[in-house]
């Protein structure tokens, strides 16, 4: 695994990448980073040049400009200039949850770089109607973190994203037990790491992206955000959404179906639910692989 910076408008990328072949992007989703594809990387790098990255603002690829945007067209100009910096002048790209509304940002404003892309779950609430129970369930995530209870909105994306949470996870009570132990934990780590010197652990990266995720991104990449639907039907490169099997109900399966009929664009499945890359990474690798080779037939 190589690891580089680019730096982009506001920010400096932590990049990586491994294997050899056709340019591979995976963009992570609100509070992931490159960490989250660490189980299917060494899998798709046998076929695949494959790049992930920490966007900007999260874990390793720092803000220079604290007032800078993170809305989808400014990161989906990043995702072009990573590719730019590994010098692959057309790509397959697939991102994930918020890195799903990124890669449809691609889709729309850079389709001639794409070999393909793969948008998996984008929660895009806003294509659903106002009183939809999804645009309700992350309108209350986003005003956990907006009054200030960041680990609480944490445990209800847990909870909404795990695939079997435990029952604590499930209840408001339960999640500001979560809460709680989580700044417990941290406190504890920041310590052990100023002793040894050592980096944050990923899970521990990850944690300390909630206040970009949540009070950040949630409201411009996901609440706020509308699609250019006449680009997106306009594209000249391959491209589909997807969702996983075990993801029907969630917030962020329905619009994904929705633009799929809007725009007549083929919605894949996946295993497993909104984190398969982490859960069924081999199952993903093959359904993934499966999919870029039929937009290469």
């Amino acid at each position: 695994m190589a690891i580089d910076k680019v730096e982009v408008p506001g920010a400096l990328l932590h990049v990586e990448w491994a294997g050899d072949g056709p340019a591979l992007l995976l963009i992570p989703g609100g509070g992931g980073d490159a960490g989250m594809y660490a189980e299917v990387v060494p899998l798709l790098a046998r076929t695949f040049t494959v790049i992930t990255y920490d966007r900007r603002g999260n874990s390793r690829s720092p803000f220079t400009d604290p007032a800078a945007s993170v809305a989808p067209d400014r990161q989906a100009d990043d995702a072009a200039a990573v590719l730019d910096h590994h010098g692959a002048r057309q790509a397959y790209v697939f991102g994930s949850s918020g890195g799903a509304i990124i890669a449809l940002e691609l889709v729309a404003r850079h389709s001639h770089r794409l070999l393909g892309a793969v948008a998996h779950e984008p929660p895009l609430v806003g294509l659903l109607p106002p009183d939809a129970p999804e645009r309700r369930e992350l309108d209350h995530i986003a005003r956990l973190a907006r009054d200030g209870h960041l680990m609480r909105a944490y445990a209800a994306f847990g909870a909404m994203t795990l695939p079997d949470p435990p029952r604590l996870f499930l209840s408001p009570a339960g999640q500001a037990v979560i809460a709680a132990a989580t700044h417990v934990m941290l406190a504890a780590g920041d310590l052990a790491r100023k002793v040894s010197g050592r980096e944050p652990d990923p899970m521990t990266r990850q944690l300390r992206n909630a206040e970009l995720a949540f009070r950040r991104e949630l409201p411009a990449v996901c609440l706020d955000h509308r699609p250019d639907l006449a680009a997106l039907a306009a594209a000249t490169a391959p491209w589909c959404l997807a969702t996983g099997r075990d993801s029907a109900g969630k917030p962020y399966y329905a619009p994904a179906h929705v633009l799929s009929r809007r725009l007549g664009i083929p919605c894949a499945e996946f295993p497993g639910g909104h984190l398969p890359y982490l859960h069924h990474p081999r199952e993903f690798t093959g359904t993934l692989t499966t999919i870029l080779e039929g937009f290469a037939a």
